[in-house]
């Protein structure tokens, strides 16, 4: 009895030990250090932002690490099995640019206006087995600071080579991505300020 009983335990701490190695091995990546993020072009942005929302759909609300294998069945979706991201893409993605947008204005910018984003895709594309990129699409609206009427619309589609067709490369390429989606947000606002003019006095205005 005593032998079976020294038998189940050891086999359960090998469980246990086996469960703990397996979860050592899961990386969990986020956007990389805001201190390192190159500065957005266009920044100072001329329209005030109040605040940024970040949405997606459904099937991007977990942390899994997406990608396609578009060379062998393009209509399929896998995930990576030892790499996550430290939250879901879309709660990353608004951190990310609250930092880069929001927190870049200046205090003079006024009441301001809302910046809603729809992440329709994160994911990494293989072309072969050997080449990849990152494919990120958003749909972007500038709303009022109160009301759903946007006051612009826009959709934004970045693609950015992977240095290497792995998750580090796919990780890699992520943060460049959104490195160029902050700068196309800022070069659009901006455009929106000197072509609509209007737009500013709106977002400045208290509503």
């Amino acid at each position: 009895m005593r032998k079976i009983v020294f038998i189940l335990f050891a086999a359960l701490l090998a469980g246990c030990a086996g469960t703990s190695s397996r979860q050592s091995e899961l990386a969990l990546h986020d956007l990389g250090h805001f201190a390192g993020a190159r500065p957005a072009t266009g920044l100072p942005i001329a329209v005030a932002i109040a605040t940024i929302e970040v949405r997606a759909n459904s099937w991007l609300a977990g942390p899994e690490m997406r990608y396609r294998l578009a060379y062998a069945d393009s209509s399929r979706r896998h995930a990576y099995a030892h790499s996550r991201w430290a939250a879901p893409p879309a709660e990353l993605l608004e951190r990310f640019l609250q930092r880069r947008i929001l927190f870049g204005q200046p205090e003079s910018a006024g009441p301001g206006c809302r910046l809603q984003l729809h992440l329709d895709e994160i994911e990494q594309r293989f072309a072969t087995p050997q080449s990849s990129q990152i494919v990120l699409e958003v749909r972007a609206s500038l709303l009022p600071l109160r009301g759903d009427v946007p006051l612009s619309r826009r959709a934004l589609l970045i693609q950015q080579d992977t240095p290497t067709a792995d998750a580090q490369g796919g990780v890699a390429a992520t943060r460049e991505a959104v490195q160029a989606l902050a700068d196309e947000l800022a070069q659009w606002l901006d455009a929106l300020a000197r072509e609509r003019p209007q737009v500013i006095t709106l977002c400045k205005e208290k509503q």
